[in-house]
């Protein structure tokens, strides 16, 4: 039999690493391994892309051959704009420079300094564009390429959330995850970030994305906050022990969803 491909999600956190690697099954998916690594406080960046390297060699040692592996990008660190279509129809090379134009003029940047992907959301027909600052992108494929892994997708972090939103039972759900300093949100039309200092509760969460306290589904073992939702339970197969920390590894497990090969 064929070996399966391992699709992992790497989730950066500021002392953090959280891994999670998955496997297509028969019915459903299978959770192959996890992994919560502590990172060395260390500055500047230069040292602290090497004490990452250094924490992740072991556990890239671990990994098959067959893998595919997703990364968390900051959503704090994407901006998001809608553009209308262009008058004329265009092709695709033509398009994406016509987005890339558009963008580096609303920002007043240079399309070079930018990495941008974009969709077109229907029916407003507008395409829905994120833009990141291109060197921080590139410092994260210069980390996989010195880990030699077979890197798929960069993927904003609150964006990844929407591979789970299947898994709800709550029609037009509003997933959120709490961080140290933010709400990480997700739906199935937007995705974003609010700090902690904006909405400091789940309502206010709630009155800041203007949705019904129904519709949010919250990924947290904390008790009084209504409807939750265990990101692991995403997971058809799996076998103790799983950490007891579930919400810090729904962004891991949502990546690991979307690590395939296009």
């Amino acid at each position: 039999m064929a070996f399966k491909c391992w699709q992992l999600g790497l989730h950066l956190q500021q002392d953090t690493v959280y891994i999670v690697a998955l496997q297509h099954a028969r019915c459903g998916w299978a959770l192959k391994r996890w992994w919560q690594l502590p990172l060395p406080a260390a500055n500047p960046t230069e040292k602290a892309d090497e004490a990452l390297i250094a924490a992740l060699m072991p556990w890239r040692r671990q990994l098959p051959r067959q893998h595919t592996v997703s990364i968390a990008f900051p959503a704090n660190r994407t901006l998001q704009k809608r553009l209308p279509r262009a008058a004329m129809t265009l092709r695709e090379s033509e398009q994406k420079q016509w987005v890339a134009s558009a963008m580096s003029q609303q920002l007043e940047m240079t399309a070079n300094t930018l990495c941008f992907d974009y969709h077109l959301a229907e029916p407003q027909q507008m395409w829905n564009v994120t833009a990141a600052q291109q060197h921080e992108v590139s410092r994260l494929q210069r980390l996989a390429h010195r880990l030699q892994l077979q890197i798929v997708a960069i993927t904003p972090d609150a964006c990844a959330l929407q591979a789970l939103l299947p898994f709800l039972t709550v029609n037009d759900a509003v997933l959120t995850v709490p961080e140290r300093n933010q709400w990480l949100w997700a739906s199935r039309e937007a995705w974003g970030h609010i700090t902690r200092d904006e909405a400091p509760s789940l309502s206010r969460l709630g009155e800041k994305l203007g949705v019904e306290p129904h519709q949010l589904v919250c990924c947290t073992t904390e008790a009084n906050i209504g409807t939750r939702f265990d990101p692991w339970s995403a997971i058809t197969q799996k076998q103790p022990p799983l950490p007891v920390n579930d919400a810090e590894f729904a962004v891991a497990i949502a990546l690991a969803m979307v690590a395939s090969w296009s």
